[in-house]
């Protein structure tokens, strides 16, 4: 399973083509399947890249790949995408029809899971093209029926997300991949706006807020370490904004998430475990440093984010992609979301431990802070996994489902 949304306290999901719920107890129960849109040799090439079993071959050779994104609205409507196209449920996701074809270069997944975003009543939605495309964000003002051009951008290579800013009112987008094209910004019927742009400093996937901050992880795979970052409010409006360096890991930081206690807020990360080219990179730098192991990794407003935890790690899965240069491999990705009453949920993906499963992690943990220090070490070349072992309190709070 691969998580989606959740809503209501419902967490939806894919399993290949399936879109399902899952819960603690029955796990992941199917509610209908994504249809095949294609015609002649590409309905064949569909069925091949998205249905389980050709998945299961593959796996060997690319690792597990995503292949499905699903998102609920809330009334029985749910959006999904698959490869370049978007489809609509209106009955809870027993039946879909397509409402929007997206770029022909889209990837499996068709955009990034954080790119559907809902605002004011509207629906937002990055394209995720690879080619050459232009970048575009969509909106959609009945519930995703029918979609219509916001933002187009050829100065970036496409938006990585978008968000709803809890306490600034704001849309908030991300965009990359190189220097030129990272920024992170606002949108609004004027367009796109960075806030600041030009390194890969303000190259994100995900974006966290707080009433005080708001806060991502960079997205770049081929530099030395990956900074976790807080923009506080009052810079936002700088022509020049100087970013706090919160702390650095060793692999990408692509998913963020808040879970807020009383008296205070937790920004949780999960790093993702790339592959060993970045296409993206700078001549003579494409191979990745990532170490290998995704984690998801926590701090709490209350040590003004001084104090990191590791909440969970695991490394990705070897295939063949990862030892020759030509087959492509698949990451090792750490979904998260949040719920009030669960907590945190972790989606290992293409992983070898809980592969498919949900971790969670109960509010009351974050309360009793009972976690695994996490310590940057490597960051002053030692050369050890970047955990202070030392530091290890009596266990973890993961809970296998």
């Amino acid at each position: 399973m691969k998580l989606g949304g959740v809503r209501d306290g419902t967490v939806y999901g894919t399993h290949g083509l399936d879109v399902g719920t899952w819960s603690a107890d029955d796990g992941f129960l199917t509610l209908g399947s994504l249809p095949n849109p294609e015609s002649g040799g590409e309905k064949l090439r569909f069925d091949a890249m998205n249905r389980r079993a050709p998945k299961r071959l593959l796996r060997p050779l690319t690792g597990l790949y995503t292949t499905a994104n699903v998102w609920p609205l809330g009334d029985g409507q749910l959006l999904a995408t698959v490869s370049r196209w978007l489809f609509r449920s209106a009955d809870g996701g027993r039946s879909w029809t397509v409402v929007h074809e997206l770029p022909d270069s889209s990837g499996p997944m068709g955009v990034l899971p954080t790119a559907l975003c809902e605002h004011h009543g509207r629906v937002y939605l990055a394209e995720y093209p690879l080619g050459g495309e232009p970048a575009r964000v969509l909106v959609s003002d009945d519930g995703g029926r029918m979609w219509e051009p916001l933002v187009e951008q050829t100065d970036v290579r496409h938006f990585h997300g978008l968000f709803a800013d809890p306490y600034g009112d704001r849309l908030w987008a991300t965009t990359g991949d190189t220097d030129t094209e990272s920024a992170i910004g606002v949108l609004s019927e004027e367009g796109f706006e960075p806030v600041g742009s030009g390194s890969q400093r303000w190259r994100a996937v995900s974006l966290a807020f707080t009433p005080a901050a708001i806060l991502w992880g960079v997205d770049s795979s081929y530099t030395d370490r990956s900074a976790i970052l807080r923009l506080p409010r009052e810079r936002i409006d700088d022509s020049d904004p100087e970013l706090e360096t919160l702390a650095t890991t060793a692999c990408p930081v692509y998913y963020a998430e808040t879970v807020d206690r009383p008296d205070e807020h937790w920004l949780v990360v999960s790093t993702t475990s790339t592959g060993r080219i970045d296409s993206t990179a700078p001549a003579g730098v494409e191979r990745n440093t990532c170490d290998g192991v995704a984690r998801v990794l926590t701090a709490s407003s209350a040590s003004e984010y001084e104090d990191w935890y590791e909440l969970y790690a695991t490394e990705r899965r070897d295939a063949v992609g990862e030892h020759v240069d030509a087959v492509p491999s698949s990451n090792g990705y750490l979904f998260l979301a949040t719920d009030p009453e669960r907590g945190l949920l972790i989606n290992p993906y293409n992983t070898t431990d809980d592969n498919g499963d949900i971790v969670t992690i109960p509010p009351a943990a974050f309360d009793e802070r009972a976690f695994r220090r996490y310590t940057d070490t490597c960051a002053d070349g030692d050369g050890n996994d970047g955990i202070d072992r030392a530091a290890d309190t009596d266990g973890t709070a993961r809970t296998r489902r």
